[in-house]
């Protein structure tokens, strides 16, 4: 015999669902903000490089 009833043993598998599914989903989002923070942060750093680099060409 089982120590819970069915629909304890349901209601707790859809729980542990839902909470791995929004913990996932959280984890997705995250690293995916981060890269593309990341990213964006190469591209403003190689284009204002790039500014003062042309700056620095004309004025020499």
């Amino acid at each position: 015999m089982s120590k819970y009833a069915w629909y304890t043993r349901l209601t707790d598998a859809a729980h542990r669902l839902t909470v791995l599914t929004l913990v996932g989903g959280t984890l997705y989002m995250t690293g995916g903000l981060v890269y593309t923070m990341y990213l964006n942060g190469k591209k403003y750093e190689d284009q204002v490089t790039k500014k003062t680099e042309r700056e620095a060409a004309l004025e020499g």
